[in-house]
This record gives C-alpha cells, sequence and structure tokens, in this order.
C-alpha cells in the first residue's frame, strides 16, 4: 500500500516523499526577470519536508510574463540566479524543477513584439491586444523554449515543466474556447496539440533523453466552450509519446466576465472555490494517469490531510500537491507527514494571494504576515 512517505524515481530522479510544492506565482522577481532574495528565501522555506518543487512560471520570452515579477529564462544573464535557486532547493533535499512558460494573452503589459501572441485572437485584459501569431512567430516560440529549457539544466535544475494549463499561451492552443485556427495548429483536440508537441520535442533535443520533463495540462475547463476531459485524454497520450515523463494535472475551474469599454473578458481561475471538497480534481487525474500511462501530479485542495493521504493510497496518484496551504504555513507538508495536520495554520480560502497578483503586487496572505508582499501591504 503506497503512501505520502514514499520515495519515487522518475527519469532516475529520486522523490524522497509524494509531497510537491506546485509552482505559485510569486511576484518577487527582479522588473529583468531574476531571482531576489525574496524568492530564494520564499522557495527554501517551503523545501524543508517536500519531495519535488516546481518553481513558478519562468518566461521564456520577455513579453510572455504573467507579473512584472516573473522569473525569466529568456537569457544567459538569468541562469545564475536560477542557479542559486536551484541550489537552495536542492540544499533543503527536495527534488528543483522549473516550469516555463509564455503567457501569451494573459500576459502583463510590458511591451515586445509578441506581446498579445495567441492562436487566434482572443483577448483577456483590455491592456494587452490580442493577435493571432503567423506559423513563423510559433517556431521562434518553440525554439525559446527549448533554450529556456537549456538554461534550466546549465542552471542545475533536476527538470523542466513545460506550461500547458490555465490559459496561458499553449493552453490557448489546447483549448477550442481560444483556438480557433484553420491550419495545421488549430481543429480537434489532437491537432491542437501540435504546438504543444512540437515544444516537446525541441525542448527534448535540447535536453536529451534522460532528463526529467513534465507538463502542466488542464484536465478540464469548467467553462462553455473549454477543452473537455475527452480532449485532454487525446492530449496526454500525445505528450506521452513525444517524451513527456510526468503530467501535472490541473484545470480551469471556472470562468466569468468583465466588460471594459463594450468589450468584454474572461476571467479564468485554476482555484477551487470553498464549496469543493478537498481532493475534487483527483479522479480525473487518475483517469489521464491510465489514458497517458505515466506518473501524475494532482492538485487541488490537497493540504488536508485525509485528502492528500487517500489520493495517494486509494486513487493511484503519484504526487500530490499542496499549494495556497503551503502559502499560509510552510511547514503544512511537515505537519502531513508527520500526522499532525491539525498543527496546520489554515489557509482560509480569501483568495487574497490572488487578489494581490492580480493587481500586479507581489503575493501576499491573510494568514502568514511574514511574506514580502505581506509586510509591505
Amino acid at each position: 500500500m503506497r503512501s505520502l512517505h514514499d520515495d519515487i524515481v522518475i527519469k532516475g530522479l529520486r522523490l524522497r516523499n509524494r509531497i510537491a510544492l506546485p509552482p505559485l506565482t510569486t511576484n518577487y522577481g527582479s522588473l529583468e526577470g531574476y531571482v531576489t532574495d525574496a524568492v530564494v528565501q520564499f522557495y527554501a522555506d517551503r523545501s524543508r519536508d517536500v519531495g519535488l518543487v516546481i518553481v513558478e512560471a519562468t518566461a521564456v520570452q520577455p513579453d510572455g510574463r504573467i507579473v512584472p515579477g516573473s522569473l525569466g529564462l529568456w537569457e544567459d544573464g538569468q541562469i545564475a540566479g536560477m542557479g542559486r535557486l536551484a541550489a537552495a532547493i536542492k540544499g533543503e533535499g527536495a527534488a528543483a524543477v522549473v516550469q516555463l512558460n509564455h503567457a501569451g494573452a494573459r500576459c502583463t503589459p510590458s511591451g515586445g513584439e509578441l506581446q498579445g501572441a495567441s492562436p487566434s485572437g482572443v483577448g483577456f485584459r483590455p491592456d494587452v491586444a490580442p493577435f493571432a501569431l503567423s506559423r513563423e512567430q510559433i517556431a521562434g516560440l518553440v525554439t525559446a523554449f527549448a533554450d529556456a529549457a537549456g538554461r534550466a539544466a546549465q542552471a542545475g535544475f533536476d527538470g523542466v515543466e513545460i506550461h500547458g494549463a490555465h490559459m496561458y499561451l499553449i493552453s490557448q492552443f489546447l483549448s477550442p474556447f481560444t483556438n480557433h485556427r484553420n491550419d495545421r495548429y488549430g481543429g480537434d483536440a489532437a491537432a491542437r496539440a501540435a504546438f504543444a508537441q512540437e515544444v516537446v520535442r525541441a525542448s527534448r533535443e535540447k535536453l536529451g533523453e534522460e532528463y526529467p520533463i513534465l507538463f502542466r495540462l488542464n484536465a478540464i475547463e469548467e467553462m462553455e466552450g473549454g477543452q473537455t476531459l475527452a480532449d485532454a485524454l487525446v492530449v496526454s497520450r500525445l505528450l506521452a509519446k513525444e517524451g513527456v515523463d510526468v503530467l501535472d494535472v490541473s484545470l480551469v475551474s471556472g470562468c466569468t466576465w468583465r466588460e471594459v469599454d463594450g468589450r468584454r473578458f474572461p476571467i479564468c481561475t485554476s482555484a477551487f472555490s470553498k464549496k469543493q471538497p478537498p481532493g475534487a480534481n483527483v479522479s480525473v487525474t487518475a483517469k489521464l494517469r491510465v489514458a497517458a500511462g505515466l506518473p501524475v501530479i494532482a492538485v487541488g485542495k490537497l493540504g488536508d490531510e485525509m485528502a492528500a493521504v487517500e489520493a495517494v493510497r486509494d486513487a493511484g496518484i503519484d504526487v500530490v500537491a499542496i499549494g495556497r496551504q503551503m502559502i499560509a504555513d510552510p511547514d503544512a507538508a511537515g505537519k502531513i507527514l508527520a500526522g499532525k495536520g491539525s498543527e496546520i495554520l489554515q489557509c482560509e480560502e480569501c483568495m487574497t494571494c490572488f487578489a494581490s497578483l492580480g493587481k500586479g503586487k507581489p503575493l501576499t496572505c491573510k494568514v502568514n504576515k511574514g511574506l514580502p508582499g505581506s509586510r509591505e501591504s
């Protein structure tokens, strides 16, 4: 019977237990995409007990940042700082993986040729004009992802994760909500996966056969016209054939709309609401595991001790990711492993963290006043 305490080996990479810190946007990086002391401290504090740390979405180009303080791996000058971050994580005993991303039309407005890049020109914010990428621009982005993956390896990371979820650029290609192309990058679920496959293929060529590649994928998009579980099952099989080693399974849990100057913009979220139970995404994650034949990481209010235990023990989940709860209490994973879940400083699910980032400010937390952003607020 498997437990959270069991180690797991993925592509030669050993995780000391089955708990991961998922990629959590902090907005603690510099405006140039460089690692700061605050970034290093945030991750070091949360690396003490987990088996795996996945560093937040790191931009492959400066025009693809989620927030102004997103980390970057678009130039060689960023390698040294990222190396310092990887060393800090591994120094605490956790494996270190970095997530690579281009935010596409969800990017923060910072200028650049590909600000607002998208498959079909669907907009997400009034201050970023979306445009449909040309085939040549898509090829350039594939190269940008692969080059960033190479820099991650040079920095000492144990693996990379390609971000294909949460309505950022690759996710926009995968979703029928945002991909209306009529060339080989659009169509059914398999055709919409072409860009993702090319990114994985180029990254694999850059990294070699033995280097771990993870891929974050929406299992489902709870919105009209969004990606379905059937779509995700198709994509998961294709990614496995391309050489992805682990699926990090998330979702779009809901979508609302706002109107600005007569234009409507979708506001999509990946966070479960208070009414949703812990582990609500576990069952669909298990289905993707079977379809792809790959280890999976599940996320979704798994800071609840029993939900985390049951996901691994009963549902066949390989690794559970604990996100918002680890913002509120950096020792949450250690307390769960020690059977002391009752001692966790509970996340109040107030969404202060998401709200601060949505305003372009550093990450804050109502419960954890020790965060740099919380101290400033």
